[in-house]
């Protein structure tokens, strides 16, 4: 043969893929540019490469976290032991179950709660009595909300823990009260209010007889037919603080999804107790002074040391309560409406934290407070103001008393989120935003732990053992 055979060279780069046959005169006679190998591209972690699949170094992060926590973990366990220890805090319940204030002022809670409905029920049968309505419709929130302060201000027997339970339980029911008089004469004037950025006549005829006629409900409450005393404490016992005629219901109750809730709520609860008697309580101890006489070196110290387990608490607390207290609730309820929070981990400032982490608050707030604030000609900036100043009373109710401590660092953290939140949103935004948030929540709550709790266990430390403070 005078012609030369042609050796044929398959490049392969991917065994899977099949590949072009290349011959060996080709690769030489070809454009050599074909065979670079670089070409203009930015880098992986640069922001113009447009890469986002950062999953694995996720993954290296959680796998740092549990490390560096397992250490933490080990190193209080060697020095301090187990001091978590149920079967003494079974005991002191099962020791004196007749003394137990707290709980009596829970239950004499609902009895504050029934003259609402003989109230509505007599400005609705009497015409022009508004006036009279409303000086009872405020005497009685007044009462709900300084009795137990009286009470638990000036009984020596309730502990923080239960003082703390009471005025939650106490200021709970006043917020839907005072929801439940106000839908009420809205119903009786006959004129429509803003409800979650719609007018109340539409929310309450058309979107929930819609969600209703989907779940095969066509039974629907109307207005007096409402005031009824069942009707009253099922809205006290719903995870909402928000009244309305009709509520969202579900047909069938899961008795699977309450068993797992329960448990979840048995295993955190002793989880958060653990982490407190184990972590928060011990690094109080190591210091016997007040906050003014402490250093501030030794100040960022005692803070920094508190925030990781403070911060484990804080988080194991919303997922306890607002997750598996408040579904398993509305599971048994078959309340409909499950919104209790949304994605407050990517919130880029502190107003939109604020609204997302506590939707039936944030809800109340806004239809009650904001909204009313604007329709009479306040500005956003004036009504977001009284907002934060009314939940900044509101923290304070629930901190100061309970521990009869009036030191108002509470009222004032609170009142600054709104300048601050301003300030910071103006200077940054986006991912940068949202580190600011997670700072806040991680050094904030330590820091007002030890102004609240740290002076209350250095006055009582030496009556009570650690773990005592914290129960009924």
């Amino acid at each position: 043969m005078t012609g030369k055979r042609k050796k044929k060279i398959n490049i392969s780069i991917n065994p899977e893929m099949p590949q072009p046959e290349v011959n060996d005169t080709d690769v030489r006679q070809d454009n050599p540019e074909k065979l670079s190998c670089h070409t203009s591209c930015e880098s992986l972690l640069s922001y113009g490469s447009g890469f986002n699949n950062f999953q694995g170094i996720f993954n290296w992060s959680v796998v740092l976290l549990v490390l560096t926590h397992v250490h933490m973990s080990l190193e209080n366990f060697i020095r301090y032991g187990l001091l978590f220890d149920p079967v003494k805090i079974i005991s002191v319940f099962l020791k004196d179950p007749y003394k137990w204030p707290a709980v009596y002022l829970i239950a004499a809670s609902v009895l504050f709660a029934l003259p609402a409905v003989f109230i509505e029920r007599y400005l609705r049968k009497v015409r022009g009595s508004e006036s009279i309505g409303l000086v009872l419709q405020s005497l009685n929130l007044f009462l709900l909300v300084t009795f137990p302060a009286v009470m638990v201000y000036r009984m020596q027997a309730i502990t923080p823990a239960g003082g703390l339970l009471t005025m939650f339980v106490y200021i709970i029911i006043a917020l839907k009260l005072f929801s439940y008089y106000q839908v009420n004469r809205w119903y009786r004037e006959g004129t429509p209010r803003p409800v979650r950025g719609t007018s109340r006549m539409q929310a309450d005829s058309s979107t929930h007889q819609s969600r209703r006629n989907e779940r095969g409900q066509s039974k629907q409450i109307m207005y007096p037919m409402n005031l009824k005393v069942k009707d009253l404490y099922y809205f006290l016992l719903a995870p909402t603080l928000c009244y309305q005629l009709n509520f969202p219901r579900q047909k069938h109750c899961r008795q699977g999804y309450i068993i797992r809730r329960f448990i979840e709520m048995i295993f955190l609860f002793h989880l958060m107790l653990g982490l407190i008697q184990q972590w928060i309580v011990p690094n109080i101890h190591k210091s016997m002074k007040p906050i003014n006489e402490i250093e501030s070196t030794l100040l960022t110290e005692y803070i920094l040391k508190l925030a990781v387990p403070n911060h484990f608490i804080w988080l194991i607390f919303f997922y306890w309560y607002f997750h598996s207290c408040l579904n398993c609730l509305a599971e048994l309820l078959r309340f409909g409406d499950r919104q209790f929070y949304l994605d407050w981990w990517n919130a880029d400032s502190v107003l939109q934290f604020w609204s997302r982490w506590n939707i039936p608050a944030h809800r109340w707030l806004d239809r009650h407070i904001y909204r009313p604030l604007l329709h009479h000609g306040y500005d956003k900036w004036q009504a977001r103001m009284t907002v934060f100043l009314l939940s900044a009373c509101f923290y304070e109710y629930l901190i100061a008393i309970p521990l009869k401590m009036f030191r108002f660092w509470m009222f004032f953290a609170m009142a600054a989120q709104v300048p601050l939140a301003c300030l910071m949103k103006k200077l940054f935004g986006g991912n940068f935003g949202n580190i600011l948030v997670w700072i806040s929540l991680v050094l904030g709550p330590p820091l007002m732990v030890l102004l609240y709790f740290h002076d209350y266990y250095i006055q009582h430390h030496r009556r009570d053992s650690s773990w005592r403070l914290f129960f009924f």
